[in-house]
């Protein structure tokens, strides 16, 4: 079993100097309390350097690990960094040193470059070779299975994958699960087994053709094994590369969640910019049209004048009007008695009409005459003027008011443009400042083209799945024909050799059957005692008498049970959260591969009563375990109640400066 008894710090990140921190060889839990940016999740850090040399953010790895020297040893001029980690394996000790070393000659490092790594294993007191030591440290802790020793609680989530089918995420994670379990121990056996039984396939294949019975169907079994080698090699290669492609996809998406908000900011900035271009189009257009408008503009400043010329024009030309439509009218009265006079016939009625009459109406028509003496020729021209006049104004009146409110339009359009236009160029330069903080104008275009390529990807993904399928049908299909054959060859042959290449394949085949069987009973196994001592600390952290156990799936996925006997279906964060401390308590239990947990922020989802029974369950989970807890995070009198004997060390991360923590 793996023990941490030591761990020494060299300007790592923000512990500036040399510190140490002693674990001691009990078992029990250390805590370590710390406020949000004082290191916590860099000494978790500290451990995984140590073991693989990599650095692990929550959006990914970090690519230039020169990132992590000290700031301040820097200013003093000291580059590089070194971790070194003091453990204890089984009866073996061991003092691993990785280093981070400034090249000689540089005087101020820059990019990982102008570093070397240094890296050394000492089992016993004797410094390994390159060879062994890579061979100790993945017998110690094989990186794939990190993930269960030293983890940010607020990843658990990801173990909500496993209870789907067919995600790239589920499936690392499962095998990752199956590696600790040493499940890969019998898979290898399988695999080697395998070979041999193909070697023994390919000897009956030659015993079957230099028999004369069956030398036909001899040549058509090698014929079929060398078809199902090559689709098997096709399998192989399409595993191969879904195998790179779930990695690829795995940084991409890492990429994505590091340069989430920086890609916003250039997506948003880059909208702005077209609204902006758009916004100046349209203000030029309104200022030309504005100009245009203006140009009859000077005719609203008369429209006063113009409204009194109207009145007057108005009053004048009806008073002519009135006086040319009575001439009118009497002029058609003194024809029709000019014309009663001349017939002696009255017009209207037809009656005759009598001398007195007559006279009476000759009377009338001078009357009429003098009365009603019509328009004189100036008055005439006159009216005619007025007219002229009167139509001038009327179009007149009607420009100036649809100028006006044409113009009003277009000044409240201009402004409104102008206001649109400040606030695009001041959102631009908000963007431009955050893209200046956080990224290079130069990495613009390959961050905008990752959503694209993990698009691309997740399409290839599911085009090799897709392939592997077929495949793997197609195999199904040439293994049926080579029962087949082989089964009339094995009832037509009956030379020596073919009969003692049988029995040696026969017995082969037993064997190979016994380890797929077996490695089937012992998955299945582990898959039960997980399930087993999963539910026995669900039900310890969880306290809920409804939720009675858990439910394993192939995926080793789990789900609640309720007492009905039902799955409870869309669980809390903070569930999940406790189902995934659940499974990876379980899985140190029944692993051969046993060591620390160190864990992050475990408590950011759960009440305090969940927080309380998680701490009084740490001991159950492992032999040694590490808190890294903010302060607040879980009450510290809280932890000493529940942890009693089992908590062996409280160190505390202080601030010394911005960029530099102890740890008392």
């Amino acid at each position: 079993m793996l023990h941490f008894d030591r761990m020494t710090l060299i300007d790592f990140g923000p512990y500036k100097g040399k510190q140490v921190v002693d674990f001691s060889d009990k078992s029990g839990v250390s805590i370590f309390w710390g406020n949000n940016g004082r290191g916590k999740t860099t000494l978790l850090n500290a451990f995984r350097f140590a073991l693989f040399g990599v650095i692990q953010r929550r959006n990914g790895v970090l690519k230039n690990i020169s990132e992590m020297s000290n700031d301040e040893a820097k200013l003093e001029g000291r580059y590089g960094f070194t971790v070194i980690l003091d453990m204890t394996n089984d009866e073996d000790k061991y003092k691993l040193t990785r280093q981070i070393k400034q090249r000689p000659g540089l005087l101020a490092p820059g990019s990982d470059e102008d570093y070397e790594k240094v890296l050394f294993l000492a089992k016993n007191g004797s410094i390994l070779s390159p060879e062994d030591r890579d061979h100790e440290l993945n017998m110690i802790m094989p990186e794939q299975v990190a993930r269960f020793f030293l983890f940010d609680a607020e990843l658990l989530q990801e173990y909500e994958e496993l209870l789907e089918t067919n995600t790239s995420d589920g499936e690392q994670i499962k095998n990752a699960i199956e590696k600790i379990l040493g499940v890969p121990v019998l898979q290898n056996g399988v695999i080697d087994i395998e070979d041999c039984l193909s070697n023994y396939e390919k000897q009956k294949s030659r015993a079957a053709r230099a028999d004369d019975k069956t030398v036909q169907l001899g040549q058509e079994m090698e014929n079929l094994t060398a078809n199902i080698e090559e689709h098997q090699n096709i399998v192989r290669e399409k595993q191969a590369e879904l195998g790179e492609l779930i990695r690829k996809k795995q940084i991409l998406e890492g990429r994505m969640a590091d340069t989430d908000k920086l890609r916003n900011w250039i997506i948003q900035r880059n909208e702005a910019q077209k609204t902006l271009s758009k916004n100046e189009e349209d203000l030029e257009q309104v200022q030309a049209d504005i100009r245009e408008h203006m140009k009859n503009a000077w005719r609203g400043m008369l429209l006063s004048t113009v409204r009194d010329l109207r009145e007057k024009i108005e009053h004048e030309e009806s008073v002519l009007e009135a006086k040319k439509q009575k001439r009118n009218v009497a002029d058609r009265f003194i024809i029709e008695m000019k014309k009663a006079i001349t017939d002696r016939i009255c017009p209207i009625c037809g009656q005759e009409v009598s001398g007195s009459i007559i006279e009476h109406l000759r009377a009338k028509i001078e009357e009429s005459t003098n009365e009603f003496s019509g328009l004189s020729e100036e008055e005439r021209q006159r009216l005619y003027n007025l007219q002229g006049q009167m139509s001038s104004i009327r179009q007149l009146s009607v420009d100036v008011r649809d100028e006006k409110q044409e113009i009003i339009y277009l000044e409240n359009r201009k402004e409104e443009l102008q206001i649109s236009i400040g606030e695009q160029k001041q959102l631009i330069g908000e963007l431009a400042d955050n893209i200046k903080r956080y990224g290079e104008a130069s990495e613009e275009a390959d961050i905008l083209s990752i959503s694209k390529d993990h698009s691309e990807v997740e399409q290839n993904i599911r085009d090799l799945r897709r392939g592997i399928e077929a495949e793997n049908k197609k195999l199904a299909e040439l293994k049926t024909s080579k029962e087949h054959v082989a089964a009339t060859i094995d009832k037509m042959a009956g030379g020596t050799d073919y009969r003692l290449a049988s029995k040696k394949y026969e017995l082969c085949d037993h064997v190979f059957r016994i380890f797929e069987e077996s490695k089937t009973r012992y998955r299945e196994k582990l898959k039960q005692n997980v399930e087993k001592d999963a539910t026995a600390l669900f039900v310890n952290l969880t306290g809920d008498k409804d939720y009675v156990g858990l439910k394993i799936n192939d995926n080793y996925g789990l789900e609640i049970i309720h007492r009905s006997g039902r799955t409870v279906p869309g669980r809390s964060s903070g569930y999940e959260h406790i189902v995934a401390l659940s499974l990876i308590g379980a899985l140190h239990k029944n692993a051969p591969l046993r060591g620390p947990i160190i864990m992050d922020s475990p408590f950011g989802r759960l009440d305090p009563t969940h927080k309380a029974n998680i701490v009084r369950t740490l001991p159950d989970m492992a032999e040694q375990a590490m808190l890294l807890a903010y302060i607040g995070e879980i009450d510290d009198q809280v932890a000493r109640k529940e942890l009693g004997n089992h908590l062996i060390h409280e160190f505390r991360l202080e601030r010394i400066t911005s960029m530099h923590t102890e740890i008392r």
